[in-house]
């Protein structure tokens, strides 16, 4: 059994195990709370491996909850909290929160982030050779704060507004960060604000299986927000979701990520990561811009198991003529869900990706998309 293969066991057998014995043993193992038919606690920990990380370990709490007594009125709501270390020196902690208040006429997203992050340094550029990688670190603190009224049925805007704050640059005296002047490479503040349009009709927002997601934001950065880098984002990600009979759902979506300036290198677009392009370190490839599409066929096989399938292609790029087919990356992989809680659809998620000469294992609970 290779060491991939017996960190899934590992897993599923972990959550099997709490999901079946005895409440009194289940809690010396992970605390698993559904006090109400609308909420619940999930606190599990973590064992994976990434491309960028390499083994990874820690924990996570997972709070869903539904505010209002209108099931149908008010979609599910999650509030998580992260934290791992990783066989790389990367310590993550991580909150983020998705939720919708009465009748969801506002929704309110977010995250705060500290992470302390060596990494290695390719290149910008979807050619970036793989040889002899730069390495460098630094410390993170973000936030990002939004809030959306709905307008129409399952329509929404707002204002979404981001703060990070990079600092304690570790880099080679001699590499490419500070030889060709990369911008952000000293650190500095990003800060920001963006209007945001979206149209979500999904029928769960973290598993869905019918509906429509669209998201949409265009974002200045510059002094006016506390920030140090000056340029312009506009993002959007789409998504539509199909159900075919009673255990299968096929998904796909279209993500884009497009920047105008001079953005700081942490902040350009990328090829890779745990919900697209998987099988690709997130930092692999940078640049200006990215675009890629995916598709993934889910089923439920058996009790709590469930099998997907997933391809996608994309790549990054300063204008559309650096795209080519020499280079343009492509992922196919697959992976098992456990249902953690069957009436909110919410999964354990492990995925196995390849790419072209890249390949990596992913665990997260919820969705790529």
């Amino acid at each position: 059994m290779n060491r991939y293969a017996s960190k899934i066991c590992f897993l599923f057998f972990f959550l099997w195990y709490a999901g079946t014995a005895p409440a009194s043993d289940t809690l010396k193992v992970a605390k698993i709370f559904q006090p109400q038919e609308k909420d619940g606690l999930l606190i599990l920990p973590l064992l994976y491996s990434t491309p960028d990380t390499r083994l990874a370990y820690g924990a996570v709490g997972f709070y869903y909850f539904r505010i209002g007594d209108d099931q149908d009125k008010n979609r599910l709501s999650y509030a998580k909290l992260l934290a791992d270390y990783t066989q790389n020196r990367q310590l993550d902690i991580w909150s983020s929160w998705n939720i919708f208040l009465k009748d969801e006429a506002w929704l309110l997203r977010g995250e705060a982030r500290y992470r302390n992050f060596p990494d290695r340094f390719y290149g910008i550029g979807n050619q970036s050779p793989a040889s002899n990688p730069e390495l460098y670190s630094y410390d993170i603190l973000s936030a990002r704060l939004t809030a959306m009224r709905q307008f129409w049925d399952k329509i929404y805007a707002g204002i979404d507004y981001q703060i990070a704050n990079l600092h304690n640059f570790r880099v080679e005296t001699a590499g490419i960060l500070r030889s060709q002047n990369i911008i952000g490479s000293s650190g500095g503040v990003n800060g920001g604000v963006g209007l945001l349009f979206v149209i979500d009709s999904r029928d769960n927002v973290v598993n869905a299986s019918q509906g429509t997601f669209l998201d949409v934001g265009f974002y200045a950065y510059g002094k006016a927000f506390a920030g140090d880098f000056s340029y312009r984002n506009l993002t959007a990600n789409f998504s539509r979701y199909y159900r075919i009979g009673k255990k299968d759902v096929i998904a796909y979506q279209v993500l884009t990520n497009f920047n105008f300036g001079n953005p700081p290198f942490l902040m350009l677009a990328a090829a890779g990561n745990d919900d697209i392009l998987r099988g690709y370190a997130r930092n692999r490839f940078r640049d200006l811009n990215f675009a890629g599409t995916q598709v993934e066929y889910r089923r439920h096989l058996f009790w709590r198991i469930g099998a997907v399938a997933f391809a996608g292609i994309g790549d990054v790029f300063k204008t559309p003529s650096d795209v080519n087919l020499q280079t343009l990356k492509y992922s196919y992989g697959g992976g098992l869900r456990l249902a953690l809680n069957r009436k909110e659809q919410l999964n354990l998620r492990l995925d196995y990706g390849f790419g072209r000469r890249n390949h990596g294992l992913y665990f997260s609970i919820a969705e790529a998309f």
